[in-house]
């Protein structure tokens, strides 16, 4: 399998890992607060704390979710190298 395709699987991986994360989040903070998350963080209405504590834990899930989609996607590209390695060995003699 080529680098090209290694990074391919990597970044779909990780696109679908963060729509997951930002959808979770957003779920999360309206169950434990009852409210909408922030959305437009410039918008003065919005309480300080609330809007910067959306945003760090939005960050941290957001690095949490990059890290374990690398190396999930490293993982499979390592299981498909290995099949495809087994199954170019069974047709030589």
């Amino acid at each position: 399998m080529n680098n090209l395709m290694e990074k391919l699987i990597a970044t779909g991986i990780t696109i679908g890992g963060g729509i997951v994360g930002a959808k979770l989040v957003e779920f999360g903070w309206k169950a434990v607060t009852g409210n909408d998350a922030p959305k437009d963080l410039d918008d003065t209405e919005e309480h300080l704390l609330s809007a910067i504590s959306f945003a760090v834990i939005s960050a941290g899930i957001s690095a949490i979710i990059r890290v374990t989609s690398k190396r999930g996607a490293n993982s499979a590209v390592k299981r498909l190298q290995a099949r495809s390695a087994s199954r170019a060995g069974h047709g030589e003699v």
